[in-house]
């Protein structure tokens, strides 16, 4: 198994399958051919694919295999193969995707840290790019699933196995949302019943134990737009400048712990923003007409409703605040230039979510703006296939359009939501199969004893995960609704949320121990890659067949 390991991994790894291009097509290439030429999917054709990505303008496909046993009681060992770019290796960047002594000679001349230097020494650790994150993971379960295959071809499978990769895990979910609907069509067509998913990401190892995850943390992006009242600088007072604004809300917002869930003593790092600027592209003396940005808010358990009702409220309480705060300035300077003569700046801000702004001109304009609507979307989907633009910048240019076409006069704040969203996901409240996921964790701690390894857990992974696109355990309905604030949704962005629904399986996070993901230093553990994974991992598969 060691050598099967090492042997499937160095050659995973050698292929640069880079997240977000073509290139990802060589690592599920390289994957399917591996099953497909495995005897017993030779002998069953119709239990294995590739499948393409709709509409994917990379091309990229979603390779798995389906072995039945005696049960269709299933368990789903997946993961995805993209893996981030090697642009920090300095000198060793030619080497990043060939794992071995050439390898570590050049990186041990990079300044390292105490804990680098140990584990470079101990000779225990295996070093390069996408070894941990996560073709060293994925390994272990492609060699599993050739001995799942031998025992299910001799009638020793007690249960089934679907083995499914994906692409695109760094980027946009591409793969494993669409990955949902082929786990449902299987399941519906074979009698599957999904007791668990194993997502072999490297797992950390945090105060001498290695730590498993039941469940991923959700995210959402909240998008400002902010419209102004433009003027000469020589007479700011006939304007209003949106950075005022948005500036506003980003102090209430950035950093803030209003934004943060809590569960058992495990809590979501507050909001922080990605951009934050004015929309001119061009220098001249007049105040911007809009500006916008962009944040992150991590979340366990609030929705995306919850979300952006609470971001409207901030809005409609900084618009009041910097309206009466400039309607006092203009009070003060009116006393000391006796040109100025109104009694007041009569600004009045409005907030819109996006849903409320485009029923308001869906309303108002009918055909007109239908049309307009449609034509935007098209030219916008175009500057994102040609790579000119990503989700978050098309979102704020998408509203940017939707304001040109409002034409308002007033000061304005536009709320939206850009892609991508990872719904939070808790495998212990997963409904019909409550606690499998702390099953699955009794079953790896007392296994992992065994190995001499303490481990402990956390309900939710935070570094963000596919496995948000295994189940639905907060309102299906909630998730729907982040469709309403999201301008992409459609053909350019969708989750299919009655396919996670039906598939509704409890999914962890447990693979080999690994390091300093996506860093030139990252390294995955040997013993844990070659032994101790594969070992409890299949006694785990065992029992979950019987949760």
């Amino acid at each position: 198994m060691e050598e099967r390991i090492l042997k499937t991994m160095t050659e995973l790894v050698a292929l640069k399958s880079y997240t977000g291009t073509s290139d990802e097509n060589l690592a599920s290439d390289y994957i399917f051919d591996y099953i497909s030429n495995i005897d017993y999917f030779k002998s069953h054709r119709e239990l294995c694919g590739l499948a393409s990505i709709p509409d994917d303008p990379m091309g990229r496909h979603i390779p798995y295999g389906l072995i039945r046993g005696k049960s269709g009681n299933t368990v789903i060992l997946s993961g995805h193969f993209d893996v981030v770019d090697e642009f920090d290796y300095g000198d060793a960047k030619h080497l990043a995707f060939t794992p071995g002594k050439e390898l570590e000679d050049l990186l041990k001349k990079n300044p390292m840290t105490t804990e680098q230097k140990k584990d470079m020494d101990s000779g225990e650790w295996i070093w390069g790019k996408g070894v941990a994150d996560m073709k060293g993971g994925l390994s272990i379960h492609l060699e599993l699933v050739r001995d799942y295959a031998k025992m299910a071809e001799n009638g020793e499978l007690e249960g089934s196995i679907l083995f499914l990769t994906v692409p695109d895990e760094e980027s946009y979910s591409y793969g494993m949302r669409t990955a949902a609907a082929i786990m449902a069509d299987l399941a519906e067509k074979y009698e599957l019943d999904y007791k668990l998913l194993i997502n072999p990401e490297p797992t950390d190892y945090v105060d001498g134990k290695q730590i498993m995850s039941l469940g991923s943390v959700g995210k959402t992006m909240p998008v400002i737009m902010v419209q102004g009242v433009s003027a000469h600088i020589g007479h700011v007072f006939n304007g209003f400048n949106p950075l005022n604004l948005l500036t506003g809300i980003y102090r209430r917002t950035n950093g803030s712990l209003e934004f943060c869930d809590a569960c058992d003593e495990e809590a979501t790092m507050p909001p922080t923003w990605l951009k934050l600027r004015d929309l001119k592209d061009v220098y001249d003396v007049s105040i911007p007409l809009r500006a916008a940005g962009y944040f992150t808010v991590l979340s366990l358990n609030s929705g995306p409703e919850k979300i952006i009702n609470k971001i409207y409220d901030i809005c409609v309480d900084v618009c009041e605040e910097e309206n009466k705060s400039l309607e006092k300035v203009y009070r003060e300077y009116k006393k000391i230039d006796k040109f100025e003569t109104r009694k007041e700046l009569g600004f009045s801000p409005k907030v819109y979510t996006f849903g409320q702004l485009k029923k308001e001109l869906s309303e108002q304009y009918g055909e007109k703006f239908e049309n307009y609507y449609r034509n935007a979307y098209e030219e916008i989907s175009h500057l994102i296939a040609d790579g000119s633009l990503n989700y978050p910048d098309a979102t704020i240019e998408f509203l940017n359009r939707v304001m040109d076409f409002a034409n308002f006069t007033n000061p304005v704040v536009l709320i939206a939501f850009a892609p991508p969203y990872y719904p939070a996901v808790n495998g212990n409240l997963v409904r019909g199969k409550e606690g499998f996921n702390m099953k699955a964790y009794d079953i790896v701690s007392k296994l992992s004893e065994e190995e001499n390894l303490k481990v402990d857990f956390k309900y939710y992974f935070i570094g963000i995960s596919d496995n948000s696109y295994s189940a639905i355990t907060g309102s299906l309905e909630e998730n729907k609704a982040y469709a309403e604030a999201t301008p992409l949704w459609g053909p350019l962005y969708s989750i299919d949320f009655d396919s996670i629904a039906k598939v509704n399986v409890p999914a962890i996070i447990y693979g080999p121990l690994g390091r300093e993901f996506h860093k030139w230093s990252e390294r995955v553990n040997k013993k844990s890659l070659c032994h101790t994974v594969p070992k409890v991992t299949q006694e785990l598969v065992k029992q979950a067949w019987n949760f």
